[in-house]
């Protein structure tokens, strides 16, 4: 079971359908470090997904995304995303991110995940 961070709560990655969470702490702490690095509050805008949510025409998740695993969160934030995604390689640049697998930067968001 994750444990909140600093700054984030688990249920901040609740899936916004249903409400389950099975986020891997990983995720939080990684979302914690950008958050310690940027020095702004970040908005989780979607973490754990539901297979029926991941799958919603809202949603239109990838088949095997790793939203439904509990292993990835989308995060936005005022200095938005092109920013976000610097920060990300820098702090993986400098050893900070170990557990991350992948980062996409998209146009107000970026999205993160562990494996």
């Amino acid at each position: 079971m994750a444990q909140d961070t600093k700054n984030f709560k688990v249920s901040e990655f609740a899936c916004k359908h249903c409400g389950e969470n099975k986020i891997d702490q990983k995720v939080l702490n990684m979302a914690q470090e950008l958050r310690d690095y940027l020095g702004v509050p970040i908005r989780v805008n979607s973490g754990y997904r539901c297979p029926v949510h991941n799958a919603s025409p809202a949603v239109k998740g990838a088949k095997n995304s790793k939203h439904v695993l509990g292993k990835a969160c989308d995060l936005s934030c005022e200095l938005g995303s092109a920013k976000m995604f610097q920060a990300v390689k820098e702090l993986r640049e400098q050893g900070k991110l170990q557990d991350l697998d992948y980062c996409i930067k998209y146009k107000t968001f970026i999205h993160i995940d562990c494996g």
